[in-house]
């Protein structure tokens, strides 16, 4: 964090009192709403000689809350049925005020689709999280710092990074961008906000051991640490998601701007495993004191950013701090990680990485640029589904389950399926073989232009013995190639020994073609569909991986 500045009121939603009418007697401003009690019973002789309007009778109390002219109520006070009168009162309703920031990188709608980063593991490698905080909840955590313990935050730095992540949704203070998400203390930082390498080094360890999905580093050094690259690519490899500030520039020339010193990030952002992350104001632009550099990956919101805090208060729900930096940025990133984690618990880090760089707002020059990253992050908008590409509930829904359950397919390195795209002979082959259950040990290599030893050779040459494909007519048999719809109906015809009436439903499938049996044959079976809006097949068209997920699952469905 670079500044703050301590937040010592909350502002809340005021319940509805009705505001009294003017009496013809004394102006809007001459009026006081007050409630009168009586000794025995309410007087309502007394109250017509004070000019009072009653609004509401207390027959349980004796008491009516009314108006009266200000200038009736010190004598009002003295009258001898009167027991007392008190200025009426406004209730005030707790209510949660979430920074900016939440707002900005659009966490309510996330919120209203249900990715709260439930069952996704953070741990925060800060000054610690003070877990007396009415506004969090930590579920564990381990200080790397001798005699100190991580629930105890004395810079008050780790608990606010922690709200940014995940203060919960209830009626008061604020609201975490990920607020069912596991918050793990791993205390590395002293109360100064100093740490060493050593405690560093020894709080990603815990977060390895521990098995956390998420590793949080608000945190910075000038210095590139060899022993730290390796820890943090080790956390990657395991498939934990690991975010780090970009890092603050301390240095202002005469004209008061940021002179920034190096031509990247700070470390371990700056390493490749890492995502560095920006800081923006509330107009997208660049905060002045956010580092940039070819390492910038995401930015977020970190200027005026209100979160919970640590003070002698935090038993309260006072305590909560306004503060900005990329420290601040970082864990918005590292919450909306957790969301996406919640929505795709099948992708890899590295798929989910992908997928959250290409969801961000491009900001600055077009593409990818030193100040702004892939652009400005942003939470899930509403229900997804199986992949980040895929439509909900569509036609094809059911089937990419069906066979992504079985493991016969994946999505892309970069966390897309590509439901329109074509698939090749090669990969056809290939998922066929996983939805067969076929074993890769044919007696031979059978065709010239298929690369031995290549990801799909096995289950072709397999296949190949098993009278299920034959090839092309030159003894090659372009794996490269996309499929067409009538091959894969002859190889489904092969596989499942479908028959068939005879009869030509497609208007487009001549009888005299080697696919026409195949295709009418699959077509009875429920296997295919055609057109509806011409009545044709298209055979000749090459398959989509949508229309292969259809075909395989309603094959596999036969058995």
């Amino acid at each position: 964090m670079k500044k703050s500045a301590v937040i010592f009121a909350l502002l809340v939603l005021v319940t509805s009192t009705t505001i009294p009418t003017s009496f013809a007697a004394a102006s809007k401003n001459d009026l006081d709403k007050v409630i009168i009690s009586f000794e025995d019973g309410i007087d309502y002789r007394a109250l017509e000689e004070m000019g009072a309007d009653v609004h509401s009778e207390l027959d349980a109390i004796s008491s009516v809350i009314a108006t009266i002219p200000s200038t009736t109520v010190s004598k009002a006070d003295t009258d001898i049925s009167v027991k007392a009168i008190s200025e009426e009162q406004i209730f005030k309703a707790a209510a949660q005020l979430p920074s900016w920031g939440y707002q900005h990188i659009k966490a309510p709608s996330a919120l209203k689709a249900g990715y709260t980063g439930k069952g996704v593991k953070i741990a925060v490698i800060d000054s610690g999280i003070n877990s007396q905080h009415p506004d969090l909840e930590v579920a564990g955590g381990a200080s790397m710092i001798i005699d100190s313990s991580p629930f105890i935050d004395g810079a008050g730095h780790g608990t606010h990074v922690a709200g940014v992540i995940g203060a919960l949704n209830n009626t008061f203070g604020v609201v975490g961008a990920a607020p069912d998400a596991e918050l793990y203390s791993v205390k590395v930082l002293a109360s100064n906000g100093a740490g060493t390498l050593e405690d560093v080094l020894n709080g990603v360890q815990w977060a390895i051991d521990q098995k956390m999905d998420i590793i949080n580093l608000s945190l910075t050094t000038g210095i590139h640490v060899p022993e730290l690259q390796a820890m943090l690519k080790k956390a990657d490899d395991l498939g934990i998601v690991v975010v780090a500030a970009a890092g603050n520039i301390e240095t202002v020339d005469s004209n008061l701007n940021f002179v920034q010193y190096g031509d990247d990030v700070l470390y371990p952002a700056r390493y490749p495993t890492v995502i560095a992350v920006g800081s923006t104001d509330t107009n997208n632009k660049r905060s002045g004191f956010s580092y940039t550099g070819p390492s910038v990956e995401l930015v977020a919101p970190g200027e005026g950013i209100y979160s919970t805090f640590s003070t002698t208060k935090t038993a309260t729900h006072d305590d909560y701090e306004t503060s900005e930096g990329t420290s601040v940025s970082t864990p918005f990133v590292a919450a909306i990680f957790a969301q996406y984690m919640e929505a795709f618990p099948h992708l890899t880090n590295s798929q989910l990485r992908e997928t959250v760089k290409r969801a961000g707002i491009d900001l600055g020059p077009v593409g990818r640029d030193q100040s702004f990253g892939n652009g400005m992050v942003q939470s899930l908008q509403a229900k997804v589904a199986l992949f980040p590409d895929l439509r909900t509930n569509f036609w094809y829904s059911e089937s990419i389950q069906y066979i992504f359950d079985r493991g016969i397919v994946t999505g892309y390195p970069d966390g897309t399926y590509r439901p329109a795209a074509t698939i090749t002979r090669a990969d056809a082959m290939t998922m066929i073989g996983r939805a067969l259950g076929l074993k890769t040990d044919a007696a031979s290599h059978y065709f010239n232009d298929v690369k031995t030893g290549s990801y799909s050779a096995g289950y072709i040459n397999k296949a190949y013995e098993l009278g299920y494909i034959k090839g092309l007519p030159n003894g090659n048999f372009q794996p490269a190639a996309p499929i067409k719809r009538g091959d894969m109906a002859v190889i489904m015809k092969r596989i499942f020994e479908l028959t068939s009436s005879g009869d030509n439903t497609f208007s487009d499938v001549s009888a005299t073609k080697y696919y026409a049996e195949a295709i009418q044959a699959a077509y009875e079976n429920g296997i295919v569909q055609g057109y509806d809006i011409d009545n044709t097949f298209r055979p000749e068209a090459s398959i989509s991986r949508a229309e292969n997920a259809e075909i395989l699952s309603k094959s596999l469905m036969l058995q």
